[in-house]
C-alpha cells in the first residue's frame, strides 16, 4: 500500500506538473511557473502541493531505507515545507512587492532545501556502489547547471522544472527498483 500511494504522488505530481507547463512558454520569463500561477492560482497551488508530497514523501522513505540513522532531512522538510507555504501564499506579483520577496525567498528555500536533501541522500550513499557515485555526481551537475542557467536566463518553466521532474522519477526508481540495490553473490 505505501509503494502505491509514493508512487501515486510522484505520477500525480509529474504529470501534472508536464500538464501545468503548458499554460506558459517554456523557454521565456513569463512561462515561469509562478508567473503562469497569477493567472492560474488554484493550478499552481495544486502543482505546489502535489510536488512537495510527490518529492517529500520519496525522499522520506529513500532516508529511512538508506539512511536509517539520519536526521537532517527532517531539517530539511520543515524548511521546504515553510518555503511552499511562502510560494503557494505569496503573489509573485511585482506590485505587492512584499509578498513578491517573500514568493521569491520561499521558492528559493523549497529549491534549496530540497536540492540539498536530494544530494545528500546520494552523496552518503557514495560508497555503497558505481550507481549512487555515478548519480552523486549527475545530481551535482544537474543542480549546478540549473543554479547558472537561473543566473544566465533568469526563470523559466523549463530550468524550473528540469530538476523537479528528475527527482519525481529517480526517487520512485531508488525506492522500488532494483538497480540502486547493492548485488549478493552466492558463495561459491
Amino acid at each position: 500500500m505505501k509503494k502505491a500511494i509514493l508512487i501515486f504522488f510522484s505520477a500525480a505530481a509529474l504529470l501534472f506538473t508536464l500538464w501545468y507547463m503548458h499554460f506558459g512558454s517554456l523557454t521565456e520569463n513569463s512561462g515561469a511557473l509562478s508567473k503562469t500561477g497569477l493567472n492560474h492560482p488554484v493550478y499552481f497551488s495544486v502543482w505546489g502541493i502535489l510536488t512537495f508530497f510527490g518529492i517529500y514523501t520519496n525522499l522520506l522513505y529513500a532516508y529511512k531505507i538508506f539512511l536509517k540513522n539520519f536526521k537532517i532531512q527532517y531539517f530539511f522538510c520543515f524548511l521546504s515545507v515553510i518555503g511552499m507555504l511562502f510560494t503557494l501564499i505569496c503573489d509573485f506579483d511585482y506590485a505587492k512587492e512584499t509578498e513578491y520577496l517573500l514568493h521569491c525567498c520561499g521558492s528559493l528555500t523549497f529549491s534549496v532545501s530540497t536540492g540539498c536533501c536530494v544530494f545528500l541522500l546520494f552523496l552518503m550513499n557514495y560508497a555503497k556502489n558505481k550507481k549512487f557515485a555515478l548519480f552523486t555526481y549527475i545530481i551535482g551537475g544537474i543542480l549546478i547547471t540549473d543554479f547558472i542557467l537561473l543566473l544566465i536566463f533568469k526563470e523559466n518553466a523549463l530550468i524550473e522544472t528540469g530538476p523537479v521532474i528528475f527527482a519525481l522519477i529517480l526517487l520512485p526508481v531508488l525506492n522500488f527498483t532494483d538497480l540502486f540495490k547493492e548485488k549478493e553473490y552466492a558463495a561459491r
